[in-house]
């Protein structure tokens, strides 16, 4: 029951944090590689603001790297995923990424030994069918994908990875471990500054928005600690793949609070909310968390 309410916490803490993430994107810095760059760059921040009150430790080298290499991955994620949000709707973007369980299961199957069941790919089947269904658009008379299907794919692959390299690591010290990780989103992300359209949006952005935008980087990365810190406790005491699993229930807390911004405060996010697209939408999500459902049962 403990490993279950931790690793319920990344998907409500990154479901609020992936709001905030489209309202950064639609209102600071429209650019969303650079907006990545700045959630991870602050990544550092706020873990820095509590080490007087909780303190971290030296790790032993090995999984010290490991765990280092894994946040610079899953750094260099957030800015495929921060480009992503920017093409497209914040439901649309979450429930397409719900493809890393699918592929984490199969780096464990492939480097840990797990073992794959007939529910496994009935699960597989539901959350594919799910994915591709809510990432197609009509225009006109044809069907397209999403404009951000590529770079969301990407995200996938390098989430999984990080995923899989957090795995492959055993510490009793997580808050040294999250600390780590995010001083990995940092460290793989500033180098990107010296580029000179990156850092001329930067200075850009914070020369028209310097406090709200400073503002909601915090509040960013309050959520995006709160989840990682959830899901590398749930990483390191359950399965993988459940573990991302769990975290993807994301999706349906993002569906519900994209719905209600979209009507009460079409300001900060509006989606598009005809008849027709909320129940297309509605359909693909349900079809995703049956298969995960699927795949906790198997």
């Amino acid at each position: 029951m403990n490993w279950l309410l931790i690793a319920l916490v990344p998907g409500i803490t990154w479901g609020f944090a992936s709001i905030c993430d489209k309202i950064l994107v639609s209102r600071f810095v429209k650019d969303g590689i650079t907006a990545g760059i700045l959630t991870n760059v602050f990544s550092a921040v706020f873990p820095l603001l509590l080490l007087p009150f909780w303190p971290i430790h030296l790790l032993p080298p090995a999984p010290a790297l490991l765990i280092f290499l894994a946040g610079v991955i899953w750094g260099w994620n957030r800015l495929a995923y921060m480009k992503g949000i920017s093409l497209e709707e914040a439901t649309r973007v979450v429930a397409i990424a719900s493809l890393s369980p699918v592929v984490i299961l199969l780096g464990s199957v492939a480097f840990f030994g797990e073992v794959l069941t007939s529910t496994h790919f009935a699960s597989f089947a539901l959350i594919l069918t799910g994915v591709i269904w809510i990432s197609l658009k009509k225009t006109g008379k044809a069907f397209h994908f999403s404009p951000a299907m590529l770079w969301l794919l990407l995200s996938v692959a390098m989430f999984s990875a990080a995923t899989l390299l957090l795995k492959k690591t055993a510490v009793d010290d997580w808050w040294s471990a999250v600390f780590l990780i995010n001083v990995g989103f940092a460290a793989g992300s500033a180098p990107f500054l010296a580029f000179p359209r990156q850092f001329s949006a930067v200075r850009a952005s914070f020369s028209r928005h310097a406090f709200p935008l400073m503002g909601m980087l915090l509040l960013i990365n309050a959520f995006t600690l709160a989840g990682r810190a959830g899901y590398f406790l749930s990483v390191q005491l359950g399965p993988a793949a459940l573990a991302s699993v769990l975290a993807s229930l994301q999706t349906a807390f993002v569906f519900i609070l994209a719905l209600l911004l979209t009507f009460f405060a079409p300001s900060l996010i509006k989606e598009d909310y005809h008849p027709g697209i909320i129940l297309g939408k509605l359909g693909a999500i349900l079809l995703i968390l049956g298969g995960i459902a699927l795949l906790y049962l198997g």
